[in-house]
């Protein structure tokens, strides 16, 4: 299809720029095969770090994606002036709207460039197999979270249907540019993408430098999580286990949390999006949609803030803003607290430490292992207020106070709306400022559309309801 084509395309010329300054004496880029740029291990690296550049994106993870599925929860309130993904957080975007556009080009654009590497016909010396091999697992891991990601956001979470067979979004695993696929169905989405973390979790056998970069273990806490979501919870609590066990992470101290995600690279980061003063985006970082010296769009509801005591040490990600008065008043998010010369360099999170232990307390809770649910609970809760007492809850009343914390240490990172679909709940704002207060679950606008540049393209894609 002609939006697909483009995007394979751009892939190719991303990679091939890449690769070496002689691109311009090449064949035209729509021509360019595998081979042409893909020859030896430099190469593979200068590939594998395009990908890397596509998930910085502030069509990625480096705004929207993260920023979107939490303005459409209850824990963001929008202030008098918010604009951008306004349309979301109240429940009335279309189509044409830019975001829907742009983040799905931008993660088809990184699966495709992992397409690119993993197709390639490209033997590696013996001398160099186990790093090239690295490489490749970075790969398929890169296919695999884009597409995890799309299938969160533009389709119904995996549940929705008993078998997970309504409709979520195209696999594409090969270069095809007169491909013009259907959408598959959700339960075939996250086929592919366990089979990609799988073969990427074999594959990866090198600790990396720093949490910039996917590994072993960033592969199997990511499958705690698409084990969760599928309602696999012996699958979830080994994946988690196989994360915890390892010994390569570990909490960040309670000291070391206000400014963790600025600083980078903390204790407990498995994979996050690395930014510095010579590589990040500016005025269009995460942290400027929340901080008056940026856009400053939306503000932490009271519903989370009222979860939290007094003494949590998570209350350091909010600052006090005298000109915050009313309904706005008075606090605005600091959890990314980059300004002056240093605007646009926090770390942002991809996975972390912190879910694995509450991905692993969940399943556990649901399997019934109530003692050690609680003792995952508890490490988390004790980490952010050294006087929280130990619970003594079971089942129901367990399960929830875990999806609670999750809520407290989560916020802001993109979880929440994936959070109340996936566990068929109801979307209450207490602390509403919006022209919508409440979404009953089941509803066709918790996802969102198909963008339009992709539907004209090709007849073969399905819109989502109420979204004709």
């Amino acid at each position: 299809m002609k939006l697909t084509k483009q995007i394979l395309i751009g892939a190719g010329l991303m990679l091939s720029l890449s690769c070496g300054s002689d691109f311009l004496d090449r064949e035209p880029q729509q021509n360019i095969t595998d081979t042409e740029y893909l020859k030896s291990l430099k190469d593979f690296q200068s590939a594998i770090f395009g990908g890397y550049d596509q998930m910085q994106s502030s069509n990625w993870y480096g705004r929207y994606f993260l920023l979107v599925p939490d303005v459409m929860g209850e824990d963001v309130k929008q202030n008098a002036s918010a604009n951008r993904a306004k349309e979301w957080a109240e429940y009335n975007g279309t189509f044409t709207n830019f975001i829907p556009e742009d983040v799905w080009k931008t993660i088809y654009e990184g699966i495709n460039i992992a397409n690119t590497m993993i197709n390639a016909e490209y033997e590696p010396l013996e001398s160099n197999k186990t790093e090239f091999n690295n490489i490749l697992g970075q790969a398929y891991m890169l296919r695999a979270v884009g597409h995890f990601d799309l299938v969160r956001l533009y389709a119904q979470h995996y549940t929705y249907t008993a078998d997970a067979s309504h409709l979520g979004v195209p696999v594409v695993t090969a270069y095809d540019p007169m491909a013009l696929p259907s959408r598959n169905t959700v339960a075939e989405v996250y086929t592919q993408v366990l089979s990609d973390l799988i073969t990427a979790e074999d594959l990866m056998t090198i600790d990396p430098s720093n949490a910039g970069y996917f590994s072993k273990e960033a592969a199997q806490a990511m499958l705690s999580r698409v084990y969760l979501y599928m309602e696999d919870y012996e699958n979830a609590e080994a994946k988690a286990t196989d994360v915890i066990d390892s010994q390569k992470y570990e909490l960040a101290t309670a000291a070391a949390y206000p400014s963790m995600f600025l600083e980078g690279n903390s204790s407990e980061a498995i994979v996050e999006m690395v930014y510095s003063i010579t590589d990040n985006p500016g005025s269009d970082h995460l942290g400027g949609m929340y901080k008056a010296t940026g856009y400053g769009d939306y503000l932490p509801a009271k519903d989370l803030l009222d979860m939290m005591d007094d003494n949590d040490v998570r209350k350091t990600m909010f600052m006090s803003d005298p000109k915050l008065s009313g309904v706005y008043c008075c606090l605005r998010v600091n959890k990314y607290p980059s300004s002056g010369s240093q605007i646009g360099t926090d770390n942002i999170p991809v996975i972390r430490l912190s879910e694995v232990y509450l991905n692993r307390a969940e399943a556990r809770a649901r399997m019934n292992d109530f003692i050690g649910a609680r003792s995952d609970l508890q490490l988390i809760r004790q980490r952010a207020n050294p006087d929280a007492v130990p619970l003594t809850l079971t089942g129901d009343a367990l399960t929830e106070e875990i999806l609670k914390e999750r809520r407290r240490e989560l916020c802001f990172e993109g979880h929440r709306i994936f959070d109340i679909t996936r566990n068929k709940q109801d979307m209450v704002r207490e602390d509403c400022t919006s022209t919508i207060c409440e979404v009953t679950y089941p509803n066709d606008r918790f996802i969102l559309p198909i963008p339009d540049g992709e539907t004209n393209a090709n007849d073969n894609i399905d819109q989502n309801p109420d979204y004709y």
